[in-house]
């Protein structure tokens, strides 16, 4: 001991915390973990048992989608841009940020668009389905994709467009969200539904509804092992 240290003595520990309970009662039920160790399909990400890549449709439009992905969203179970890529023809996934990246892959030819609501950019509508268009869609919370939107030189130099007033979301697995904003999914399918038609929307909307509930079955514990 060190000159002009104070020994501390233990604490009698209360009686009110001896008397607790070790187990919870059943008013207190416990909430089912989540393992690392659940085998998980690579493509969606879902539990091995809940993988619903089988069930996707193939959906085909002129419009060239290319999602720029922040990093850390490729290892994020809930994220819903790997959907779009996997389901729309022609579409691209791009992760930014990776290390192991190398240069990204040029764009296809056509009209640049980049869809994020950053400051001067106009409505998408109809009339933005003529000719061949290439959107171009950050993924990511909405701080991620914000960041990517000016760091990303094809993003930054792509038109700005934003989606008019949309509806509630219909995403349900994370918390937090900055009002008004939608999964990236929403986003794709609600530009589409403008430049493509409803049906290119209604069944991304599909989709992401099938991926919400087995996610939150993966979550509760309700498959089998």
């Amino acid at each position: 001991m060190t000159r002009g240290a104070r020994l501390r003595l233990p604490r009698a520990v209360p009686a009110w915390y001896r008397s607790r309970p070790l187990d919870p009662s059943p008013a207190e039920p416990r909430h089912p973990m989540r393992s690392r160790r659940t085998p998980r399909c690579p493509a969606c990400h879902l539990p091995v048992a809940l993988c619903l890549c089988a069930e996707l449709p193939r959906v085909a439009v002129r419009t060239r989608v290319i999602i720029v992905m922040h990093r850390r969203e490729a290892i994020t179970s809930s994220n819903t841009g790997r959907l779009a890529a996997a389901v729309l023809e022609g579409a691209r996934l791009r992760v930014r940020g990776a290390v192991d990246a190398g240069p990204p892959e040029p764009l296809p030819p056509g009209r640049r668009l980049a869809l994020f609501p950053r400051e001067g950019a106009r409505v998408i509508g109809p009339e933005d389905a003529t000719g061949d268009v290439v959107l171009l869609v950050p993924d990511g919370t909405w701080g991620q994709a914000r960041r990517l939107v000016y760091r990303d030189d094809d993003l930054r130099e792509a038109e700005p467009v934003a989606l008019p007033a949309v509806g509630p979301t219909r995403y349900a697995l994370r918390r937090n969200r900055r009002e008004g904003t939608v999964s990236t999914l929403e986003a794709i399918a609600a530009a589409l539904g403008l430049i493509e038609g409803p049906e290119v929307e209604a069944a991304l909307i599909g989709v992401l509804d099938l991926f919400v509930a087995r996610s939150l079955r993966a979550r509760a514990g309700d498959f089998p092992r």
